[in-house]
């Protein structure tokens, strides 16, 4: 894959996750936190494909955050 490409795919998969971290917070104001959790489970998964290990480890905070809840 050339580095255009790999940034364009990097730079994708870093909204996704960003966008199901969003769309989580809104499950936590809804008060449906198991929808919230699966949510940022499937955005650590795309910042795991972006290689993104900040944000993995944000992420995976805010899910532990939920489970003591």
């Amino acid at each position: 894959m050339s580095d255009k490409a790999s940034d364009q795919l990097i730079k994708f998969l870093s909204k996704k996750g960003d966008y199901y971290v969003e769309l989580a917070q809104q499950h936590l104001h809804d008060n449906e936190p198991e929808k919230a959790k699966e949510l940022l489970e499937s955005a650590v998964n795309f910042y795991s494909k972006a290689g993104l290990k900040d944000k993995i480890e944000e992420t995976r905070k805010r899910i532990e955050a939920i489970g003591k809840k």
